[in-house]
């Protein structure tokens, strides 16, 4: 019969293992802490930088592996692109494994497949072009040694920024990725690659009035504030504010950016900024601004990938994302909760629009469809368009009384009267008026508050303008 061991020869072999195997992962662990304390910016002075839980709630061993796995893993790994059958973005997912079956054997990192393939010589090796370092290996084995603790809250923070070195865009390449009527109609601002032109549309041919470089890279989403006196214009990580009368900065906002700001929209007070904030396949991230105090109210993860559209309702009770990961969501705009999800696009929503009037609620979607949905039951009441081409953007005119819809092949459509589907033709679901078709990719669109005149910016760097009772277009400079 084999002698049982000692209580002094089994202490003498755990503390051996630790030395092993847990003390490098814990150096490791910690070095990883210091680190990220290091590159976290301090926040701007009088500006609030909240956090999604307490650090002191926070699991350090969690969330340092968990930040890891945010960070060099979940992109692949995510829904919509499922690499392995894996799901890293959830507890669920992760616990559940993929088709090598489970990635983790709790309390035994060195025995995790999720450990193993990271290691040199993993196979399959993971990330696939990139090699983590010890340190990151090891932190990932000291979670899993330690039970895999989950902390939501990483998963769904904003990834950490990287630094990046923007170059002035060449003037060949001037597309109109957004541009957007002053609120009493009067000016339109034209966002042509970095720089913004402020045209007046009360005169022919609307002449540029004024024109200011804004950044070097391509300004992605505009807003007027109330009394059409300033501007707000997002780039890479940035939103900056400029005056409308002579075109000079009042201010930047960056605060806990990470990517392209690609939508704004703003309360009709003046008070409230939302800042859609996009990682291509990372993340759309809303960021919930007091713009008065200049203090950061809240962040969080609105979809798995890119926010493409934002859209408040008329009484400013509701938010609403488009998003890449072919999903449109309402947000509760006092409590920030999510109110509804609308699911029926079979690829990425690229527009978003409520109407006034009644609550329905339209977007438009790369399956070349425009759903109406009603606001509540989440219901289809009808679908337009021809199914042939991509209505690249929508707006839905302040009044009710149009929807206009724009598409990626040069055309346009305004729908009036729309009502509820009852299985006959599209076409009798609306009155619907065509605009004159333009040779151009249009890709961003707006319209006056009574939808009767319409702009749409092109790839090529042309605007477009039509007036809406006829679908005629109007001379421009």
């Amino acid at each position: 019969m084999r002698r049982a061991p000692s209580i002094q020869e089994r202490r003498g072999k755990r503390a051996a293992w630790l030395r092993q195997h847990a003390a490098p992962a814990a150096l490791a662990l910690a070095t990883l802490m210091q680190q990220t304390a290091a590159q976290t910016p301090a926040p701007a002075p009088g500006v609030a930088t909240p956090t999604a839980v307490p650090a002191a709630v926070q699991n350090p061993v969690a969330v340092v592996a968990m930040e890891i796995l945010r960070e060099e893993c979940v992109a692949c790994h995510r829904p919509g692109k499922v690499k392995g059958g894996l799901k890293l973005g959830t507890e669920e997912g992760l616990k559940k494994g993929g088709e090598s079956g489970p990635v983790l054997k709790l309390g035994h990192g060195q025995e995790s497949l999720l450990h193993e393939v990271l290691l040199k010589g993993g196979d399959p090796h993971m990330p696939p072009k990139k090699q983590l370092s010890q340190q990151q290996t090891d932190a990932i084995k000291a979670w899993i040694d330690a039970g895999a603790p989950w902390d939501a809250a990483v998963m769904e923070a904003p990834p950490k920024p990287r630094p990046v070195t923007l170059r002035k865009m060449p003037k060949s390449v001037e597309s109109v990725l957004t541009l957007a009527f002053s609120p009493d109609g009067s000016q339109l601002a034209v966002a042509r690659g970095g720089r913004i032109e402020i045209r007046d549309a009360k005169q022919e041919r609307y002449p540029v009035s004024l024109s200011f470089e804004v950044q070097p890279e391509a300004i992605q989403s505009l807003g007027w504030t109330p009394d059409g006196a300033h501007l707000f214009a997002g780039g890479f990580r940035k939103v900056s504010f400029w005056s409308t009368k002579d075109g000079l900065s009042e201010g930047v906002w960056t605060t806990d950016l990470v990517g392209q700001v690609t939508a704004l929209a703003l309360s009709s007070t003046g008070e409230t900024l939302w800042i859609a904030d996009s990682l291509a396949s990372r993340g759309g991230f809303l960021h919930k601004v007091a713009w008065q105090q200049r203090q950061l109210l809240k962040t969080w993860k609105a979809h798995e990938d890119s926010v493409y559209a934002l859209a408040l309702s008329a009484d400013g009770r509701w938010l609403a994302t488009a998003g890449a990961d072919r999903l449109a969501r309402r947000w509760d705009t006092a409590t920030d909760a999510l109110s509804a999800t609308y699911e029926g696009h079979t690829n990425q929503v690229l527009g978003v629009a409520f109407d006034s009037l009644t609550p329905r609620l339209a977007t438009t979607g790369a399956d070349r469809e425009i759903k109406v949905w009603d606001r509540e039951s989440r219901e289809q009441d009808a679908v337009l368009g021809d199914k042939k081409q991509v209505v690249s953007a929508i707006c839905w005119s302040k009044d009710g009384s149009r929807l206009i819809g724009v598409t990626e092949r040069g055309n346009g459509a305004v729908y009036s009267a729309i009502q509820k589907h009852t299985g006959e033709q599209r076409s009798d679901t609306a009155k619907v008026q065509k605009l004159d078709k333009v040779e151009a990719f249009l890709q961003s669109l707006s319209a006056t508050a009574d939808g009767s005149v319409i702009a749409a910016g092109a790839t090529d760097g042309r605007i477009f303008v039509w007036k809406a009772a006829d679908g005629k277009l109007q001379p421009t400079e």
